[in-house]
């Protein structure tokens, strides 16, 4: 009986033994009030605040996981409960899992700053556990956990890009992140203003958004010495879109960069290129000087089209009296485009001289189309309209003067005493209109001019019957071949048609003193 109710007493006394050994073991898992005084004690002074949980960046790596002692198997029930402590990781899993997140950060300070020893694992772990990279640097700068590796330190890179302590996991880590992900880095230095970080970041981005990155950066950052030099390291570069970097530096505002860097995109080819017609555009009308030699030089290579078009670029931007004698030392001063370049410009300038240089060079009996023809008759017809012989000729040769123009020509050389210029227009001007009354006067006065009135009068006689009469001209001719009676009662007759014309008047008394009676002339003229 008694050994039956022995049995039966340890039948009861083991599960309750049992149920006692497990409320021990999992007291013996949380922090008593003592450590937790102690660990808030330690770490609230030096604890920052909590920062905002950032979103979790897209496709971020795995953190690293140092190497980890494997953690010890708790003892079993059978083992001696009272002597077993639990790990720091055990303690901080349970306080996470009773819900208080201060208690758990209090932890994570603690072994941040040494207080107690924990595996670098734990601490990494916990960190992300947390949400909390800053203290995972935290760690690293104190030497709780070792210099992250570049995985590690990229993560924490991201994970603390809105924050003020990359700089200091610059400092810890090194700064292989940079090189990893210079957008990051870029980003970074953008937003502390830290210009030359951000060049740095900017020249390990791909090739196709290196060049955009570095003008950005400098163009906000103002430093336009900075930009101009990147474009012009740009520009030397083989293969440079030269005219789109012209335009960059003429955005920034140095004009003179731009047109150097035109200049070159013009070595070669025409000047009608975009990049030539660019480049002529900004010189303006009037360049520098610098420019105009540039121009010239530019016209003595490549094909002959090509040549002519920089040469005549050349003589529309420099001064004229310099471009006229450069015309003409141009081995293409020759050609007839170039010398009507010469004429113009000299003509431009009132340079007599050069006008006739350039004329004669072009009327050296070369064949010139009618449209040339004129424009030199043009380019060398002085402010008085007369034109000269070697340009007369010619023209008149090619039928390009009309009779109104050659009459008209004649009366200028009349006027400038030209008497044979004169009679040799009028002889071919009367070819074509042999009636001219005017123009057979004209020709008379010449040839008496030239050879006494005997030999003009064939000339007059015959402007005399091209004349109406009566007519104050006929009178003048009569008197002219010698019927001065005739003339005399001609113009009687014209006093009594015009009492009042006192050039009439003017005409009887000199004719009247023509024939010896100046008493008559006296009395007509006091009428």
């Amino acid at each position: 009986m008694t050994t039956r109710r022995s049995r039966q007493g340890l039948v009861m006394l083991v599960p309750i033994a049992l149920g006692i050994g497990m409320l021990v073991v999992a007291s013996t898992l949380l922090p008593n009030s003592s450590e937790l005084q102690s660990v808030h004690e330690h770490a609230q002074p030096d604890t920052p605040p909590a920062p905002a949980t950032p979103a979790t960046p897209p496709a971020l790596p795995t953190p690293p996981q140092p190497s980890v002692t494997p953690t010890p198997v708790l003892p079993t029930v059978a083992q001696s409960v009272a002597t077993q402590q639990p790990t720091w990781r055990q303690r901080f899993e349970t306080a996470r899992a009773a819900g208080d997140p201060a208690a758990a950060t209090a932890m994570l300070v603690a072994a941040a700053d040494r207080r107690v020893a924990v595996p670098a694992a734990d601490i990494v772990a916990a960190g992300y556990a947390l949400n909390h990279p800053d203290l995972i640097l935290r760690a690293a700068s104190r030497g709780a956990i070792p210099k992250p590796d570049a995985t590690l330190a990229l993560d924490l890179a991201r994970r603390l890009e809105k924050t003020d302590l990359l700089p200091e996991l610059t400092r810890v880590a090194g700064d292989g992140w940079k090189a990893t992900d210079p957008w990051l880095a870029l980003r970074v230095a953008e937003r502390t203003g830290d210009t030359a970080a951000a060049l740095r970041a900017a020249a390990l981005l791909p090739p196709k958004d290196r060049d955009a990155a570095q003008e950005a950066i400098l163009t906000r950052s103002g430093d336009r010495a900075g930009l101009v030099a990147l474009l012009r390291r740009r520009a030397a570069a083989p293969g440079a879109d030269l005219p789109a970097i012209a335009e960059r530096l003429l955005a920034a505002g140095d004009r003179a960069a731009a047109i150097a860097v035109l200049q070159a995109a013009s070595a070669t080819g025409s000047p009608t290129t975009p990049a030539a017609r660019r480049l002529l555009y900004l010189l303006g009308p009037r360049p520098q000087s610098r420019d105009v030699v540039w121009l010239l030089r530019r016209a003595d290579s490549g094909t002959e089209r090509h040549r002519i078009g920089w040469l005549n670029a050349y003589a529309a931007r420099a001064t004229p009296s310099a471009a006229i004698g450069e015309l003409a030392r141009h081995p293409l001063g020759n050609r007839t485009d170039i010398a009507l370049t010469r004429l113009r410009l000299a003509r431009a300038v009132g340079d007599d001289a050069a006008v006739r240089a350039a004329t004669a060079r072009l009327l050296d009996g070369r064949p010139l189309p009618q449209a040339q023809l004129k424009e030199v008759a043009a380019a060398a017809t002085p402010p008085n309209g007369e034109l000269p012989d070697p340009v007369l000729r010619p023209l008149a040769k090619a039928g390009l003067l009309t009779p109104e123009e050659r009459l008209g020509q004649a009366w200028t050389r009349w006027n400038r005493g030209d008497a044979a210029g004169t009679a040799a227009i009028l002889d071919v001007y009367l070819e074509e209109r042999p009636g001219d009354a005017a123009a057979l006067r004209l020709r008379g006065d010449a040839q008496a001019k030239l050879s006494g009135e005997r030999s003009a009068r064939p000339w007059f006689e015959r402007a005399l019957r091209a004349t109406p009469a009566p007519s104050k001209t006929a009178v003048e001719l009569l008197d002219r071949v010698g019927r001065r009676a005739d003339a005399t009662q001609m113009i009687a007759d014209l006093r009594r048609r015009n009492p009042g014309d006192r050039t009439l008047a003017a005409l009887h008394a000199r004719l009247l003193i023509a024939q010896g009676e100046p008493g008559r002339a006296r009395e007509i003229l006091s009428q």
